[in-house]
């Protein structure tokens, strides 16, 4: 029996590995066909396209896989503020999935929503790329 031909349980893989890394493992694998791309879909819910593009089904089957919010929304509506942080933040849930999560409800996180977001990102990068600048500094002058 094959690797293949047992059962795979994409939500592990995708835990394991992160989204991205999930992405890129069943992009490269040499052995993860169409078909079985299919089955690991059929398995999650999804409805699988007659002649799906390989790449769009890997994207959904990660999406999914890679769910942590485990809850429906009507227990979520019964949460208060910290209980949500502290379930959202337990979980680990990506950025990527509240924003589906938000736009499956019909909210926008708005202005100042993406604001936040972005201002994070900026000073992220800033910091980082300061902290490279810094580095690279301190080795040209060792030479």
């Amino acid at each position: 029996m094959s690797s293949l031909e047992r059962p795979m349980d994409a939500r592990v893989l995708a835990r394991w590995l992160g989204v991205e890394g999930a992405k890129a493992g069943l992009e490269k694998s040499k052995t993860c066909t169409v078909d079985f791309l299919k089955e690991l879909a059929a398995g999650l819910g999804l409805e699988v396209p007659n002649k799906p593009k390989r790449s769009e089904l890997i994207d959904e089957i990660v999406r999914v896989a890679a769910r942590r919010i485990d809850r429906p929304v009507d227990q979520l509506y019964q949460m208060s503020h910290e209980e949500l942080v502290e379930y959202f933040e337990r979980l680990h849930v990506e950025p990527s999935e509240l924003l589906d999560l938000l736009k499956g409800l019909d909210l926008d996180p708005g202005k100042d929503g993406r604001r936040n977001l972005v201002e994070y990102v900026a000073r992220e990068l800033a910091e980082t790329g300061r902290f490279m600048r810094i580095a690279s500094q301190g080795n040209s002058r060792s030479d």
